[in-house]
Formats: structure tokens, C-alpha cells, sequence
């Protein structure tokens, strides 16, 4: 959904170029291969008239476009090291494109299309790497390269983010580096894949950070809207949770929240870091898979954790 400053934007432009209904047509009634040929066009036009001095000023002005203020070189180490730690626990590493398919979280519902970096060609910067592991997940499961009928399909990546936002601060980052697991399987009786596949995340991420920061993480289960039988399975998980992970601290939100990115629950990981208690990362169920396939048995776990903020 468009924020109400873009429609205004938007219809600023029209009157000035006495274009009515501009931004409609062009969404509406120009083919996808037009309409990428038009902005191909647009842009190496633009583009043919900024001077090298003149993008040395934008570069100045733009957070987007400029390096982490942290170090290369434990970055890339830091994310070796979760990769080969989750390879040792049994999630096979993806490396995904820098590139996602246009559209591929507000499809879904996941982020508003306002947050992303749209791009020509179909394509926009990926921003969410939690829903290209799904699509790639979806895709193997269609074509048979990929199979949940024995056990669940577990896969983990880094990747870099950007997102727009209106401000930044020590914690909102112009881009920000994130490692995620994606787990995909068919529902069993009594929420059994939600269970062992909640208690499969969260035990490698407690157990990862004990060992790599030498403190536990702390957990709140918050209540979400999307299950049919939402009182029963949001006991069921905090229960689970209380029997199995018994040496981490566990808050219990029932207040049910209509977000539309998960469903039925998120448990969000809490850790200390430099004497303070920060959000460093979440876990929770979606519905992609299941619009993807088509298939209302299918069951996705996606979880991620900050990447920076281990590094402070």
C-alpha cells in the first residue's frame, strides 16, 4: 500500500506534467516488458547527465550507498563462522543473488514495497532474504530438486539488507547484515513440524551464542493472529519451550497481534550486549509456502539474527 507523501508526491508530478492518472496507466495499462524498456531508457538517460563531480556530491548524501563502519574482515569471518556452525548442526548453506524478483515481499504481505529498493528488469535489491529461500524452497519442491516427505527441508544464509527508513540511529542501520534459517515441511497431528522445527532454531541459536558470546539469550513468545486453533497451538509451543529449553528465560505475551508477516506466533530473542538487553533477532511461522504451492498443508519456519550488533 502506498503511504499517503507517495500518493501526494505522485500526484504533484501528474499536475506539474499535466499527466492525470499517470502513475495508473503506467502500473495498469503498460505491458512489463514496456514498461521495463521505458525505465531502461529513463535511467541510461539520467544517467548520461551526471558529471563525475556531481556523483561525488550524491555519494556524500546518500547513506545507502556507503561502507558499514565495521570491520571487513570480522564481518566475513563472523559469517563464515555461522555458516559452518549451522552446517555442523545440519542446515545446508545457500548463497542467494544480491538480486530479488520484483515484488517478492509485498506479495506476500511481508514489507511494504515503500521499504524496498525497486529495481528495472522485474528485479529489486533483495530485502528480505527469509522469502527468497522460500521461493527457492517452493520451486524444489515443484520440480522434485528438493523433498519434505522424509524429513523437513532446512536451509541457512547471510545477506546484507537495505531498506528504506525515515531515520537512523546506533540500531537502525542504512543496510544491515543478518544470518536466517528457513524450515519447510508438511503440518502432523498435534502441531508436530511447528514444534520440532521451533525447538530445532531456537536450540541452535541459544546454543551458538552461549558458546560464541558466553551468555544465554532470553526469549518472548508473542502471540500471533493466523491459526485456526490459535489458543491451542500457542500453548502448545509455550509449553514445548518450557519443557525443553530449561536453562533460558521465557516471557509469555498472549496478546493476540493481526501482523501480517507471521502467523500463530514469534518468539523474539533478546541477548545482552555491552551491558545492555537488545531485540538481536525472531523467530516465526508463514503462510508462503502454502501460497506458493498452493497447498495448505505446507509449513515454513523462518528465523534470522543480527550480524552487526555481535560485532559491537
Amino acid at each position: 500500500m502506498d503511504s499517503p507523501n507517495t500518493n501526494n508526491i505522485t500526484q504533484r508530478i501528474e499536475r506539474e506534467l499535466g499527466l492525470p492518472s499517470l502513475a495508473e496507466k503506467l502500473s495498469e495499462e503498460v505491458s512489463a516488458s514496456d514498461f521495463t524498456s521505458l525505465l531502461t531508457g529513463v535511467f541510461a538517460a539520467r544517467a548520461e547527465r551526471i558529471a563525475p563531480s556531481e556523483m561525488l556530491r550524491l555519494y556524500a548524501q546518500n547513506p545507502y550507498a556507503k561502507p558499514a563502519s565495521c570491520s571487513a574482515s570480522q564481518y566475513r569471518w563472523l559469517e563464515a563462522d555461522m555458516l559452518c556452525e549451522a552446517e555442523d548442526y545440519g542446515i545446508p548453506g545457500v548463497l542467494l543473488s544480491p538480486a530479488a524478483l520484483f515484488g517478492c515481499c509485498s506479495a506476500f504481505g511481508a514489507v511494504s514495497q515503500n521499504k524496498i529498493l525497486s529495481a528495472n528488469r522485474n528485479l529489486e535489491i533483495l530485502s528480505d532474504a527469509t522469502n527468497m529461500l522460500a521461493l527457492h524452497i517452493a520451486a524444489g519442491l515443484k520440480d522434485g530438486a528438493l523433498s519434505h516427505a522424509g524429513s523437513p527441508i532446512h536451509l541457512c544464509t547471510t545477506h546484507r539488507h537495505i531498506r528504506y527508513q525515515a531515520a537512523f540511529d546506533s540500531w537502525m542501520l542504512p543496510h544491515f547484515g543478518i544470518f536466517t534459517i528457513v524450515s519447510a515441511g508438511k503440518s502432523r497431528s498435534s502441531y508436530g513440524f511447528e514444534i520440532d522445527a521451533l525447538l530445532f532454531h531456537l536450540r541452535f541459536y541459544c546454543g551458538y551464542w552461549l558458546r560464541k558470546h558466553g551468555s544465554a539469550l532470553s526469549l518472548t513468545l508473542n502471540r500471533r493472529s493466523g491459526y485456526k486453533d490459535g489458543d491451542g497451538f500457542f500453548h502448545r509451543a509455550a509449553e514445548a519451550l518450557r519443557e525443553n529449553l530449561h536453562d533460558i528465560e521465557i516471557v509469555i505475551d498472549e496478546r493476540e497481534d493481526h501482523t501480517t508477516y507471521y502467523k500463530g506466533l514469534q518468539a523474539t530473542m533478546h541477548a545482552q550486549i555491552n551491558g545492555r538487553s537488545f531485540e538481536i533477532g525472531d523467530v516465526g511461522f508463514t503462510d508462503w509456502t502454502q501460497k506458493l504451492l498452493n497447498n495448505p498443508r505446507e509449513r515454513l519456519l523462518t528465523s534470522a539474527i543480527t550480524l552487526d550488533r555481535q560485532m559491537l
